[in-house]
Parts: structure tokens; sequence; C-alpha cells
């Protein structure tokens, strides 16, 4: 019997920031929720904020004009599970409750105003539920403020939640003045301390647009944000640099749009402050945070100990496989695991994710099978993978479909910069044996 497809009870967040409205529609509340739909409106609620005290009029109308829409969208969808938060700028405005109870009276949506701290518990929660942020630092930085998380052991140690959001610095003249307000309100959180030379896990709008400024720089390979990773020291310099940039020379250095680049200015300056008082071992980048927290929190417990990776692997497997179920697929990475004798189980653990999409390409013309099969896997929406782990599944995939351009071409290119020597081998064995094992 064909094991149950995922859901499509369709889940949606409406997520009502200091800089943007973001609304997003996932597949169905599982351990891998796929984005089906993902848009967000720049709308600056909070830019006057730190002057006034209140909400800057021109957002307030783009913002319901927006959030109108997106309620015609639910309605359209036919979603009936929507969480709506809202973050600094409506906990912090003084008519903040009254743009609230607009949205709620006009378009029937219940907001829940998130506080600080628990703005800061679901940014983690989010970070962890990818497969990162088992130990260390995380921050989300965002218009209005900046949530910092102490993580261990998978559980949340230390948080503080600082004013240190991009409207509150452009609110702020002058380099110095701004260095000074950053280092008075990072003293609000000493435990930061206590954990010099660990790693440091971002997200937010501003530092994302930072991580595609650096993959367009460096010409990585892999252009996708979630899981990049810096050397902690370069990405203090990195940082640095930005925020001594013009937007003009923002723009042409990161090859992104105004609106993209407009806050990384300051964005860069906090990050770089932040790293000369903790110097991280290294700065990698998540792609999910307090959204993606708010439906793990949902979650039953027995969902959240799912194997992020591997509960990404089987959805898409359920869906694009030949097979009436999955179970052939994992006792395919069993019956090649004597080849990989003295290997650990993160590796184990990367066969099976291999071996779980090695049905990746069965539809595609011969001609195609290979290199498709290789770059569909490059960009697929998995969670808890980071760039290598992507690479080596592509790769063994790419031999399974017979591809034979070892020596050149985008595949070989791709995994040469993104594995080592003794990983491509490993790599090239799995697909081999896949080839033997599946018609």
């Amino acid at each position: 019997m064909r094991e149950a497809p995922t859901s499509r009870d369709y889940v949606a967040v409406l997520d009502i920031g200091s800089n943007a409205v973001r609304f997003v529609v996932y597949d169905g509340l599982n351990r891998a929720p796929v984005k089906i739909h993902n848009e967000r409106d720049i709308c600056s609620l909070g830019a006057d904020l730190a002057t006034t005290g209140r909400l800057r009029p021109e957002g307030q109308a783009q913002a319901l004009e927006s959030i109108g829409r997106f309620s015609g969208l639910i309605r359209a969808m036919g979603i009936r599970r929507v969480y709506a938060v809202a973050t600094a700028a409506l906990r912090d405005a003084q008519d903040g409750p009254d743009f609230i109870a607009r949205v709620e009276r006009d378009f029937g949506l219940r907001i829940r105003v998130v506080d600080g701290e628990e703005e800061a518990r679901l940014s983690a929660v989010g970070v962890m539920m990818n497969g990162l942020g088992s130990h260390g630092v995380i921050g989300d930085y965002g218009g209005g403020s900046l949530e910092l998380i102490v993580v261990g052991q998978n559980r949340v140690r230390y948080k503080a939640s600082l004013p240190l959001g991009s409207h509150r610095l452009h609110a702020i003249e002058g380099r110095a003045a701004r260095l000074a307000y950053i280092d008075r309100h990072l003293a609000e959180a000493p435990f930061l301390a206590q954990f010099h030379g660990q790693d440091f896990y971002a997200l937010g709008g501003s530092w994302r647009s930072m991580a595609k400024a650096h993959i367009r720089m460096t010409r990585h390979p892999l252009q996708a944000l979630d899981h990049y990773t810096i050397d902690g020291g370069k990405a203090r310099d990195f940082a640095d640099m930005l925020s001594r940039q013009s937007l003009a020379s923002l723009e042409k250095t990161a090859g992104l749009s105004q609106n993209r680049v407009r806050d990384m200015g300051v964005a860069a300056l906090t990050m770089a402050r932040l790293f000369e008082k903790i110097s991280p071992a290294r700065l990698v980048f998540s792609g999910t945070g307090l959204r993606e927290g708010l439906l793990y929190d949902a979650l039953a417990p027995a969902q959240q100990r799912q194997d992020a990776l591997l509960a990404s692997c089987r959805k898409i497997a359920a869906k694009i496989s030949r097979f009436d179920h999955l179970r052939a697929f994992s006792g395919l990475a069993r019956w090649m695991a004597p080849l990989f004798s003295g290997e650990d189980h993160a590796f184990f653990r990367l066969l099976e994710s291999a071996c779980l999409l090695s049905d990746t390409g069965w539809f595609e013309h011969e001609d195609d099978k290979a290199d498709n099969a290789f770059s569909r896997i490059l960009l697929l929406p998995f969670y808890g993978v980071d760039h290598r782990g992507r690479a080596f599944m592509a790769l063994a995939n790419y031999v399974r479909y017979g591809g034979a351009d070892l020596a050149d071409g985008p595949a070989a290119q791709t995994a040469q910069a993104l594995l080592s020597e003794t990983e491509r081998a490993a790599a090239i064995t799995a697909g081999l044996a896949m080839r033997v094992a599946i018609c």
C-alpha cells in the first residue's frame, strides 16, 4: 500500500513586522513544511517609531492594503489554519493596539502580539528545527529589534530582545553615534561574554541579504543561503566592509535591488560590532526562523522528534516515486552499507537521503536525467542539510542516472568546490550502487 500522501490542508503564517508584512502558505502542518506561496510587502511600519513612538501613517495604509489582499488569498485557497503574529513595531508603538483592532475588525484575523522574549524563543526554535543551532548564538535581525539567543543541547539558555533594528539605527546620525548606541544595548546582554568562539546563526531579511551578497561576490557554486557558512573572522571583516559602503555602492557590490540593500549598511554595522565582542568561529545563515518556529511549536512531540532531512526526502519521494512505498529506498541504503564501513551516523543519514531521492529523474528524457537530477537536488526545499550534504546527494544521483562527465562540466565543478576528494569518491560509489540496484 502506498504511504499516505502529504496533507493538502494548507497552513498560513501572516507575519506583521517593523519593516515588512510577510504572508507564507505551507503545504501543511508537518515536520518539513514546504512553502507553496511566499510574498512580502515592505511597508516600513516601524520607520518612525524611534522618533515619534507611533507607526508610520503611509506604512499603515500600505500594510492594510496588503493584509486585505492576503486575507482574500486565505479565503480563495480555503486555508482554515492561520497563524497571524505581530512583532516589535506593533508591540512598541502607541497606536499599535488601534492598528491591530482595525485588522481584526476589517479582515477577521486574530493577531497575536509576540513579546520580545517569545519572539527570540520562536526564532531559536525555527533555527533548531532546521538542524542548526544546537550549540551557539542565534541572532534574528529585524526592522525594530535584534533578538539574541544562546542555545546549548537544543535548549534555549539565554535570550534578549534589543532595540537595534534597522529603523532604530537609521534614526541616529553618524557612524560613531550608531556604534555608541549599539554598544550600549549590547551591554544589556552580558551573557554574551561567556560565549566567545562559538558558531553564530543569523536570520532576518537584512542579514540574509548579506549572505546573498557574499555568495555573489565569492562566486560560491550553490545559490542557496540556507546553511551558507563563512569563517567568523572573514565574516566580521565582510560586515565591516559593507557597513562603510554608500547605498549606491552596496547596490553594485551586492547585486541586489535598492529595497534589498537599504538596511544592509546598518545591519552589517551591528553584526561587525557584535562579532568584535564574541569572535564567532563561524557565521551560519539560516533560511528558517520565527515563522517555521510557530509551525514546529504546533506539532505533536512524535513529529518534532523526526529527523528534518529524512522527513524532507520522504516527502519528496512520496510525491515523485514510481513505487508504492518508501521502505525499499531505506533498504537500498542498508544494502550498500558494507561499502562504507567505518563511516559515522551523519554519513549514513546522507546516504539514506540520497537513496530516497533516487527516483528524482525517472520521468525525464534519458539525455537530461543526470544533469536535471543533479541541479534539482542542489536546490530542493530540504531542511537539516548543509551545502556539502546537498552536493553529496546530488552527485550520487548524477552518477545513478548515468552522468559520465566526472572530470569537467557544471556537476563536476560544483562537486569539486563543495566536496573533498574522499567525499566525491563516496558519492560516486553510492551512485554506482544505485545503478546496479534500481531498474
